[in-house]
């Protein structure tokens, strides 16, 4: 008899919380791919990291919104949210 899988519950509280990424494959940026504490599943990681990229290294909105998966509309609405 095959033993069930526990299911994962981070997913389970992203889901809940609703903080699901819906595409987590769009994220290549090198933390999320290297670093395991970086999780592209999680929504306001990746929205916070996109944010604080521009903001503190001042990388464009061009790139972080590509490297993050986003449109730029997508950005400026984050960005208009966290202030």
């Amino acid at each position: 008899m095959a033993k069930l899988k526990k299911p994962d519950q981070k997913l389970l509280d992203l889901k809940r919380t609703g903080t699901l990424n819906p595409h987590p494959t769009a994220v290549s940026d090198t933390l999320f791919r290297e670093n395991p504490f970086f999780d592209s599943k999680d929504l306001l990681q990746v929205r916070y990291e996109m944010l604080r990229r521009h903001r503190v290294e001042g990388a464009s909105i061009v790139d972080v919104s590509s490297t993050f998966g986003v449109s730029r509309p997508t950005f400026y609405q984050s960005q208009t949210a966290f202030e």
